[in-house]
């Protein structure tokens, strides 16, 4: 036998064995008999799991929400809902005066195209936090209410951490010039 015949009948015996040993047996998509069993099977499945829904009570996974108001208990003294942060009362701000100006930091706690709530957000803050350091101001077309004049972020973080906590979730602190006060 020569080396080429040799070759041919190893050749076709792997092909040989490839084609009818290692092909995929064909599958039946579009048997009628095991069409029908299996849709039969569907609807006894179904018509179970809605017999079981409709006995279903889901109260005992019922899980208890305790949402918190956006508002906060004015009842309180402005010191209790602002423990250890500075507090000034209404006299020591009519006494000071600006000195200067700087850039710093300060806590934009909404910014809103509606007058109205900027107006009723910072009556809120005025019960809550007095009259120092709330500040309006208008920039086309946003009325946006600013607290603080903070020279670092650190300190302006700080309360923007507690208004987050009294519910004022859009709060940020933002650079912005600030006042220096006597």
């Amino acid at each position: 036998m020569k080396k080429s015949e040799l070759i041919y009948i190893i050749l076709s015996s792997v092909l040989f064995f490839i084609l009818n040993f290692c092909s995929a047996k064909p599958t039946i998509r579009y048997d009628e008999k095991n069409k029908k069993s299996e849709s039969t099977n569907e609807k006894d499945i179904k018509k179970e799991t809605i017999i079981s829904d409709e006995n279903f009570d889901i109260t005992p996974y019922r899980t208890e929400i305790n949402l918190t108001d956006k508002k906060v208990d004015l009842g309180k003294s402005s010191g209790e809902i602002w423990y250890q942060y500075d507090v000034k009362d209404d006299a020591s701000v009519k006494t000071k005066k600006i000195k200067g100006t700087m850039n710093g930091f300060r806590v934009q706690v909404i910014a809103t195209d509606d007058l109205n709530e900027a107006n009723k957000i910072q009556e809120e803050l005025k019960v809550i936090k007095g009259n120092n350091e709330i500040y309006s101001v208008f920039e086309p077309p946003f009325y946006k209410i600013l607290l603080g004049d903070f020279k670092t972020s650190d300190e302006a973080n700080s309360l923007r951490f507690k208004l987050n906590q009294l519910g004022y979730a859009d709060s940020k602190v933002v650079k912005s010039t600030i006042n220096l006060f006597e």
